[in-house]
């Protein structure tokens, strides 16, 4: 079962993909005309000008992406499509050096004037984040060449991990195995399996070890001097205005996660009890099922699973799930040459998403699904907004999808009494809420880390380090620390972007964020559903700041994320208790 790319091109040789490539081409000329526009015409007329050249090239090129790197995700050996978007990158460096001029005519406009006109009032949050930008800016020269060789540097880097783990083979009991479906017999009802999977999955990471190091070690050292170059206080500053958040409002999370360590400990330890051991929980089964729902989903019971939950919420969620079944949007299954982990892609040029999973059946799949389509009801509620403001900053992306996921968990144990069958969808929904708060802690202990060590080349050795100290201090003496994960850094390609470091608190924010939204629907669900769709629109027109003050949240408040975690304590809580039964 494979998803249908035929709403974007029926293929390679459609003729609507080669009349696309051939639009993008003149588009750029046109856009490219802007500069003379400045000096020529009054203010307004400019900026108009680049919103509607812009807004027309975001369609076309999101189009032509998206076919191409949707077609890579299943096959990365796919020859056509890696030139078909090294093609389109040249085409996009093409308007690097416009864009720095209107960037820099733009600092110096009073936008406040132009409030009385509707597309500048739609459109005025990226306007001002493009003024802001001006001040990283270097010279048209410099950016043009930096946008020429970051496609031979960091992001040929990046496809190197990828290639590398997705025709990664991997030997289980005899068998080759794809690093996806190894990494999913983590989640296998059968200690033994589970022991031999990750002993085998850390075995064959030997053979590309020192090639992704090299990688990864060579996109953070060109992360280090682009910013340098570019005269960023911090290595997070990037990140932060990439995210339109506040540095206070990171620290208040940061600062709550680590107080919460040792109530995430005191929950891996009762489960390493539970499962027989005695010094903390061995890394091979921090994902080991427990209780007594011992249930395996076909592709098919998943469906059902998720598209009831959401109708217990509200059928307009349920509809869409329901949608992006029918409609095959969804590539499920783990194969070869496929992409590992999950993704959506939203596709609101044609008002649909294409989600990538690699679905075995276990209970943690199915909730894998059910956050992939929260991503696509984001992605549906901002279809409807002008195409500059079709893309929401990484901390607020997380919102809908951690949200679909609470709801599920909700609904499968609202048609539960007994313990044991309680504990395993609690403990299941706990995994996952470990993951992103401990191991995100970790990823984001690790990539600090790393950033320090990058002004000179990075080895295997040193990253395996760095992500066993990262892991004891984020999993404190919750996890066996001679059964650790030193190759964490190999397979998560968060990290192997230029243009996306510490991809890693935005998954914490998510969780925390979801969570404080879900108890104000707790306190009134008419209301709540009222506003939650203004507010997933809103995620792509204001900071994280006043998207949360939208519904009366203030995330600059470590108070906010205490209260979130406690939520995740009664869970904790209630898991221990059943456990030690």
């Amino acid at each position: 079962m494979n998803w249908d790319l035929n709403d974007l091109y029926l293929g390679f040789d459609d003729p609507k993909y080669k009349k696309d490539f051939d639009e993008v081409s003149k588009l750029i000329n046109e856009y490219n005309e802007i500069p003379l526009l400045i000096n020529k015409d009054d203010d307004l007329t400019v900026i108009l000008k680049y919103i509607e050249l812009n807004q027309r090239l975001i369609v076309l090129i999101r189009t032509l992406s998206s076919f191409n790197s949707l077609t890579n995700a299943t096959d990365v050996s796919n020859q056509e499509s890696l030139v078909n978007m090294s093609r389109l990158s040249r085409m996009l460096n093409e308007t690097t050096a416009t864009d720095v001029i209107f960037t820099r005519f733009l600092k110096d406009v009073d936008l406040n004037k132009y409030l009385d006109n509707e597309i500048i009032k739609d459109n005025l949050f990226q306007l001002q984040k493009n003024q802001k930008s001006a001040k990283y800016l270097l010279t048209e020269k410099e950016e043009v060449l930096y946008s020429k060789l970051r496609q031979v540097s960091s992001s040929s880097w990046g496809q190197i991990q990828s290639l590398l783990t997705a025709k990664l083979d991997v030997e289980v009991d005899n068998k080759i195995l794809t690093l996806s479906e190894v990494r999913n017999l983590a989640y296998d009802n059968n200690q033994k399996v589970r022991k031999e999977a990750y002993e085998a999955e850390l075995k064959s990471y030997e053979k590309i070890d020192e090639v992704v190091a090299t990688a990864l070690s060579n996109i953070k050292r060109e992360v280090v001097m682009m910013n340098e170059l570019r005269g960023y206080e911090s290595i997070l500053e990037p990140t932060l205005i990439r995210s339109n958040m506040q540095e206070r409002t990171l620290t208040a999370m940061i600062e709550a996660m680590l107080e919460f360590r040792p109530h995430f400990a005191k929950y891996l330890k009762a489960k390493s009890k539970y499962l027989g051991h005695s010094n903390g929980l061995p890394f091979y089964d921090m994902f080991a099922p427990v209780g007594k729902l011992e249930k395996t989903y076909t592709y098919e019971e998943a469906q059902e699973v998720i598209i009831n939950s959401f109708n217990s919420y509200s059928e307009k969620l349920g509809s869409y799930a329901k949608k992006a079944f029918d409609s095959n949007w969804i590539d499920p299954f783990p194969k070869k040459g496929k992409r590992g982990g999950a993704f959506c892609s939203n596709q609101p040029q044609i008002k649909q998403s294409r989600i990538l999973s690699n679905f075995t059946g276990s209970l943690s799949d199915v909730q894998t699904l059910a956050h992939e389509l929260g991503h696509g009801y984001h992605g549906e509620i901002i279809s409807e907004n002008s195409p500059l403001n079709w893309s929401y900053p990484m901390p607020l992306a997380e919102t809908a999808s951690i949200f679909c996921e609470t709801i599920v968990t909700n609904h499968l144990l609202s048609e539960l009494t007994n313990d044991e069958e309680r504990l395993s969808v609690l403990e299941i929904a706990l995994q996952g809420d470990t993951q992103v708060i401990v191991d995100i802690l970790s990823r984001y202990i690790f990539e600090t880390n790393i950033f320090k060590l990058a002004e000179g080349p990075i080895s295997k050795d040193q990253m395996k380090e760095e992500m066993i100290k990262a892991q004891k201090e984020a999993y404190q003496d919750g996890l066996d620390h001679n059964i650790l994960h030193p190759y964490m850094w190999l397979n998560k390609g968060h990290y192997y972007s230029s243009g996306l470091s510490f991809y890693n608190f935005p998954y914490a924010f998510g969780l925390l964020f979801g969570k404080g939204l879900y108890a104000i629907y707790l306190e009134d669900k008419k209301a709540f559903i009222k506003n939650y769709d203004k507010l997933l629109a809103l995620t792509t027109k204001a900071s994280v700041e006043d998207v949360a003050a939208s519904m009366g949240i203030d995330v600059t408040s470590k108070e906010f994320w205490i209260n979130s975690l406690n939520l995740i304590k009664k869970d904790i809580d209630e898991v221990i208790r059943i456990m030690e039964k």
